[in-house]
């Protein structure tokens, strides 16, 4: 199901209910941009923290335009489960001075284009958001009262002319008629804050408060006094305010109050997002985001990592073709797994997709990583077993805890990023230090077309005429060795700190320059005697 500012509040309730019935939760996102440059390429160098100091400053310009739900909800009776999906569409906004900003990179709207992205539900129609850090600054404007008067400073010409206009509709009313009850009709939920508190204060003795049946309506009473009507307290009129503001936050608060496990699938720029998004700005620390990320969604699985894991122990023609979400999907759903021919559970998505026109569509990718994820758990919970039979979900989220709270990285020098505890040791094979014997600047482009044949390689300028590479395996590192051995225009060997680094070199110099001045001391002490 699609959900929009039209349909949100009228579906919020479902939604929390359905939030609270889930074993677990499937996770989607689509960005407005997936950053080019320096910053934002995956290089087999970069530890975790590396890679996250290079993005932290850079991502708040990027932002979720779909999030993706899908609510699996296990039926005991029938070994079954029913997905209940959806695509939330969002939309950033201005409010007094909060005024959120992004980018749209032209390669990424082309690939929204080609995936029918509808641009149109987006703009006009995509939920409003706000992060915790803006929904404190907004709530402390309240707690001070000074939220109305800075609103009031930055009014749009529009609005203004339109609060005004009400304004003068309620004199002319008071002053023209005898009627005892008038309506405004004040469609955007902002302005009707405004309305009511510019009324109450230019006129003393009317009572305003919202028409049962029609959010929309502001009613009027001449009597602030008459029976059976009361203003609305303030305190609603701010609720009613924060809870539009907040909009699609209530269902990031949902998911944080119930706690439930969140699956998603190549997680790490999702984690980002949703910290720059939903909890504030990106903190300096890494160990702090990690720790932000696990307060929020303290049970997350990756099941890019999980399927990079359990794919180890398949055999080359058993194994899927890629675990991209598609290929694993496909995987899984056309039964080509033969691990998993008996006692798999029935899934049944009560609001089927259009498959063909779906992939890269969030609600769809997220029932497809928790479709994958049930399947993958259902195999390792066997495993555990010693046998293939039904398995509820509290047996596949058992074998499955040890993929807990690990986030894929792609070509890194790490596995994985631990949300919990401290980041696995690097993978990766030793670095290689490269040296140019013919000219005295290297080239590192010319390194890198040297070097792409033996497989996968990441050059980086280490000195005028020197630069380190980084494989993706030792095979790769060996291949490189070995050809290299007798080579006229680079030299190429095991990178050494000590030997290679200027600090090293100053080491050794120093070490070597004092054990020297040692020496001759009680040389000349030993001459002296």
């Amino acid at each position: 199901m699609e959900i929009t500012r039209k349909n949100f509040l009228g579906e919020l309730e479902n939604i929390r209910k359905n939030i609270k019935r889930s074993s677990f939760i499937g996770f989607d996102a689509e960005f407005t941009a997936i950053l080019a440059g320096e910053n934002f390429k995956h290089r087999l160098f970069d530890t975790n923290e590396e890679r996250y100091d290079k993005i932290k400053n850079l991502v708040g310009k990027m932002l979720m335009t779909q999030v993706g739900l899908t609510m699996f909800q296990y039926e005991r009776d029938l070994d079954s489960y029913e997905a209940v999906g959806y695509t939330f569409h969002l939309c950033p906004q201005v409010f007094a001075d909060v005024d959120q900003s992004f980018i749209f990179q032209a390669s990424t709207l082309k690939f929204l284009c080609k995936h029918n992205f509808d641009f149109n539900k987006f703009t006009y129609e995509g939920l409003p958001y706000l992060s915790k850090a803006e929904e404190e600054k907004i709530r402390q404007q309240l707690k001070e009262k000074q939220l109305f008067s800075n609103l009031a400073r930055t009014l749009e010409m529009d609005d203004e002319k339109q609060l005004q206009h009400h304004c003068s509709e309620v004199s002319k009313w008071l002053t023209n008629s005898n009627e005892g009850t008038m309506y405004l009709d004040v469609q955007d939920p902002i302005l009707r804050y405004m309305v009511h508190n510019e009324l109450r204060m230019h006129f003393a003795d009317i009572l305003t408060t919202d028409s049962l049946g029609n959010s929309n309506k502001v009613l009027i009473y001449r009597d602030k006094y008459v029976e059976g009507a009361n203003s609305a307290p303030r305190q609603i009129l701010e609720d009613n305010l924060m809870n539009y503001l907040l909009g699609f936050s209530q269902i990031i608060d949902m998911l944080e109050t119930y706690k439930k496990p969140i699956v998603g699938h190549n997680l790490f720029l999702d984690t980002i997002l949703l910290h720059s998004q939903f909890i504030g700005p990106m903190p300096d620390k890494y160990t702090t985001f990690k720790k932000n990320i696990h307060s929020l969604f303290p049970l997350i699985f990756d099941t890019k990592f999980i399927s990079h894991e359990m794919g180890k122990k398949l055999s080359f023609d058993e194994v899927w073709k890629s675990n991209a979400l598609q290929d694993l999907y496909e995987f899984f759903s056309e039964g080509k797994c033969k691990k998993l021919e008996n006692g798999v559970n029935f899934i049944r998505l009560t609001t089927p997709f259009n498959v063909k026109q779906s992939y890269h569509e969030a609600g769809w990718d997220s029932f497809c990583s928790g479709y994958c994820f049930i399947r993958l758990g259902h195999w390792a919970a066997c495993e555990l077993i010693g046998k293939y039979r039904p398995v509820g979900p509290t047996e596949k989220l058992s074998a499955l805890s040890p993929y807990c709270n690990k986030i894929n990285i792609i070509r890194g020098a790490m596995l994985y990023m631990n949300l919990v505890d401290n980041d696995p040791p690097k993978h990766r094979p030793n670095l290689l230090h490269i040296k140019s014997i013919k000219e005295s600047a290297i080239n590192v482009g010319k390194v890198a077309s040297s070097l792409a044949s033996f497989g996968s390689v990441d050059v980086k300028l280490y000195g005028r005429g020197t630069a380190l590479v980084a494989a993706n395996s030792q095979y790769t590192v060996d291949k490189i060795l070995k050809q290299f051995k007798n080579s006229r225009d680079y030299a190429i060997t095991p990178y050494s700190a000590i030997r290679h680094s200027a600090a090293g070199r100053m080491a050794l110099w120093s070490g070597a320059i004092l054990t020297t001045s040692i020496v001759l001391f009680f040389l000349h002490k030993n001459v002296n005697k």
